[in-house]
């Protein structure tokens, strides 16, 4: 009779390399195919569908599931040792002269900043166009890069740049 289990012994270090070769093999492919693999296309959208004219809801959480969802924009402050100043969110509250009072709100915490502009100061559009002061408004969602200037009531900035 042949026997059914052959007791074959290979040495310690063939073993490990065989091993680590099987595994670099597999991490290699594994690689290969996250960077080369092509997203499959979806057959929905996940966009929320309009509701029909004349639509009645009867609960307000009907009506919120049907109404299109919005993202709140990018909330960011930096300020460097030098007083280089970064802050990407901040809401506008009023416009009065050449000073635009904002309020960046983190948590339950609202830190309220007055950015001051000059002649100096470029404005740009969320496309890139220039724009001008007057075209911010109330309301609006503004990226600041200037210099902290003062601290009076709340931080002042001088804008050098102001993107809508």
């Amino acid at each position: 009779m042949f026997p059914l289990f052959i007791n074959f012994r290979f040495p310690p270090r063939l073993v490990l390399a065989a091993v680590v070769g099987s595994v670099s093999v597999l991490l290699a492919g594994l690689f290969v195919y996250e960077v080369f693999a092509q997203p499959l296309p979806t057959a929905h959208s996940t966009a929320p569908a309009a509701a029909p004219a004349g639509t009645v809801y009867l609960s307000p959480s009907a009506q919120a599931a049907a109404a299109p969802q919005t993202t709140a924009p990018l909330i960011e402050v930096h300020i460097a040792n030098n007083g280089l100043t970064y802050i990407r969110g901040a809401h506008v509250v009023s416009i009065s002269g050449s000073t635009i009072r904002t309020e960046v709100t983190l948590g339950a915490g609202t830190f309220v900043w007055s950015i001051e502009t000059s002649y100096n100061t470029q404005f740009y559009a969320q496309s890139g166009a220039k724009i001008a002061l007057s075209d911010i408004t109330p309301g609006d969602y503004l990226t600041v890069t200037g210099k902290l200037s003062s601290a009076g009531d709340s931080p002042t900035v001088s804008a050098d740049i102001i993107r809508n």
